[in-house]
């Protein structure tokens, strides 16, 4: 066959399958193209929903793993989300609650002082004590609040210095010594030998405080309280054990969060929600160790490690 003949027939044939794989080409291109933006288009469209609050959306991102791995993070951060909605909307609600009830008193007892008792001295003190009792209410749940906001801000830096941990302790055991005798309380220290640490002295006493007035919040009808002080060799372990009715293994996590208060809770004995999240924000800016020990029927032990102790 002729060179030019055989030449204009490879011409023809590639012409004709040039012909034939553009199209093709053109239509695998789009198919493919397509199931690819398919599950981002769904997890585009999820991700639409979750911002405008629906946290029970799903984020499906099966055909390819690489989608099947933001679809699985992006689950996960709508539960994060979710949980923390959640909380905010309980802080509101207990915040609201709290504020509305010393609020009523003060004004409830203030119009009693202008209609009825203000001429009566006995009557118009008792009233004066409890609109300065639920003022002092009103001023420690405020106070929590803006130190809760400070310490997850970071807005709050330590100011470490040494101090002796068994001086203090017991110093802080001597203030609670008037509640004891008013409430009927029983606060027993047990001392260790003395230790010298090094760490933020006014933000571990109100680590302190807010264990102790938690033990007393939730103490049983013994209304017993044990402080105690171990020493070990590479810290000082600090424990606070109540008498109460424990708590619940499924809800031992959630005792540091914002705002959360056992059924337990005695709320004869105020408190504002947030002592134990105090608590959980000062020891993570130490980098301290704490947890809590809790059998129910038995009661619970509270407890946290100064790890920055001085050699002797």
């Amino acid at each position: 066959m002729p060179v030019g003949a055989t030449t204009d027939l490879i011409k023809r044939q590639l012409l004709l399958i040039t012909v034939i794989l553009i199209p093709l080409a053109f239509a695998i291109s789009i198919y493919l193209s397509r199931r690819l933006a398919l599950p981002i288009d769904r997890i585009t469209a999820s991700a639409e929903n979750l911002a405008k609050g629906d946290f029970n959306t799903k984020f499906d991102g099966r055909g390819y793993l690489e989608t099947k791995q933001l679809a699985d993070t992006l689950t996960y951060a709508e539960k994060e989300l979710s949980k923390v909605d959640t909380m905010q909307r309980d802080l509101i609600a207990n915040v609201s609650h709290d504020l509305r009830t010393p609020l009523t008193m003060l004004k409830a007892y203030a119009e009693m002082i202008r209609d009825l008792s203000g001429d009566n001295p006995v009557k118009r003190n008792e009233h004066l004590e409890i609109i300065i009792s639920e003022t002092d209410r009103l001023a420690l749940l405020v106070n929590d609040m803006l130190d809760l906001s400070k310490l997850e801000s970071g807005k709050q830096k330590l100011n470490p210095s040494e101090f002796g941990i068994s001086s203090k302790l017991s110093e802080i055991m001597d203030r609670f010594r008037g509640l004891s005798e008013k409430n009927g309380y029983k606060i027993t220290f047990t001392p260790d030998e003395e230790r010298t640490v090094y760490c933020d002295v006014v933000k571990i006493e109100q680590v302190i405080y807010n264990l102790i007035n938690n033990a007393i919040n939730y103490t049983g009808k013994d209304k017993k309280v044990f402080v105690r002080q171990i020493n070990t060799e590479d810290g000082v372990i600090v424990e606070v054990e109540d008498t109460g009715d424990g708590i619940e293994e499924d809800k031992i996590k959630l005792i540091f969060d914002k705002y959360y208060r056992s059924e337990n809770h005695k709320r004869e004995v105020v408190g504002t929600g947030l002592g134990l999240s105090i608590v959980k924000a000062v020891l993570k800016m130490h980098n301290y160790d704490y947890g809590v020990k809790s059998t129910l029927g038995k009661g619970s032990t509270f407890w946290f490690k100064i790890s920055d102790v001085k050699k002797q």
